[in-house]
């Protein structure tokens, strides 16, 4: 039997899931395995079966490709979309547009002429900055630089791609308005709680400000009696719980936006990985995980050929197409990180190039 699910019954379907107590296996979770330090060690004691080698392929830069297109296709803001289009390095042009600046001063590591910060690693970090709505304040504390460079910034930022804090705020406001957002494949993530929170937030706020007062006062004092110690204890207890409360509400106001743009990012991938695993059972291929926004496959030795990885190419890069190109970057690997590009490997032997092989293909 199939069961559509509608906004109407998610509730009780999610309920009688959780209460449903059988077990299904759900197999090695390899997402949870770093890819650097320790977890490097562990993710090389994968290795294909005997015969097989590994293809290893991600969606590059996923996430502001997908903002560019939302901008693109809903706003008619081409600003970020046009990046993408030219091919050049995102965060390098990005800051060039946003600071006016030369490009040797946007590189990576680069400082800009008077020295006061880091143009590129200032824009990619300031692209979540505008995306939580962080205020200039707070950017200039964790990025380390001056409150005029932090509202420069900002400033510049909002004048070069118009849309994006506008894109924010209507995915914001849909889910205020709506108790969910969607990513653009039509995926819901549900906030059912939001609206009662947030009614609870703005109700406490004028109580918030008497306790915040009455705590002043009473620390403000020489001495402080046992009555007043157990009176800013139980002050403290509920600012602390109205802390979290409003903590939640904020916590939402950007899941909202994560869930569109890292849920479409989801979407993409799934709808590779379908394509790809039904290439993988029609070749006698292997499908072996969806990690974040990576596929990893194993294929036959004597099938690893320049056409497999096009055809791997073609399945990251045009099963979907958005306004913006997509890219992918392809590593062959005898075991899990020991990553070699298309270019390094020896397809006629199935093995990496060595010096020597470079040295012979120039004779």
């Amino acid at each position: 039997m199939t069961l559509t699910i509608t906004d109407e019954n998610y509730h009780a379907i999610v309920r009688k899931l959780v209460a449903d107590d059988r077990k299904v296996s759900k197999g090695v979770n390899g997402q949870n395995l770093p890819a650097k330090g320790d977890g490097t060690r562990v993710r090389m004691c994968f290795v294909p079966r005997q015969g097989f080698v590994f293809i290893g392929a991600d969606l590059g830069q996923i996430e502001p490709r997908i903002m560019a297109h939302i901008m693109y296709s809903q706003y008619g803001d081409n600003s970020m979309r046009q990046i993408f289009v030219e091919g050049v390095d995102l965060y390098t042009t990005m800051a060039m547009m946003t600071f006016n600046l030369a490009e040797e001063y946007c590189v990576d590591k680069a400082v800009d002429p008077t020295g006061r910060f880091k143009p590129r690693a200032l824009m990619k970090t300031g692209v979540l900055a505008v995306s939580y709505d962080q205020s200039p304040q707070s950017f200039a504390k964790k990025m380390d630089v001056t409150m005029d460079v932090a509202e420069f910034f900002f400033e510049n930022f909002n004048r070069t791609f118009p849309s994006f804090k506008r894109m924010v705020t209507d995915i914001r406001e849909g889910m205020k308005r709506n108790g969910y957002v969607e990513t653009l494949y039509g995926r819901k993530r549900r906030f059912p709680d939001y609206k009662r929170v947030a009614a609870e937030v703005a109700k406490s706020e004028q109580r918030r400000i008497r306790l915040y007062t009455e705590r002043k006062r009473l620390n403000a004092k020489d001495r402080k009696s046992e009555a007043d110690m157990r009176r800013l204890s139980e002050i403290q207890t509920e600012l602390d719980v109205l802390r979290d409360q409003a903590g939640l509400v904020g916590y939402w106001e950007r899941a909202a936006f994560n869930a569109v743009i890292q849920g479409t990012g989801a979407d993409i991938l799934k709808m590779n990985g379908n394509r790809m695993a039904r290439i993988c059972k029609e070749r006698g291929w292997e499908m072996n995980a969806s990690i974040h926004d990576e596929l990893l496959i194993s294929v036959p030795r004597d099938q690893l050929t320049p056409e497999t990885v096009e055809l791997v190419n073609d399945v990251m890069t045009r099963t979907v197409s958005l306004s913006v190109p997509l890219v992918t970057d392809i590593v062959i690997m005898e075991r899990w990180m020991d990553e070699h590009k298309p270019e390094q490997w020896d397809f006629e032997n199935c093995r990496p190039k060595t010096k020597g092989d470079d040295a012979l293909s120039q004779q």
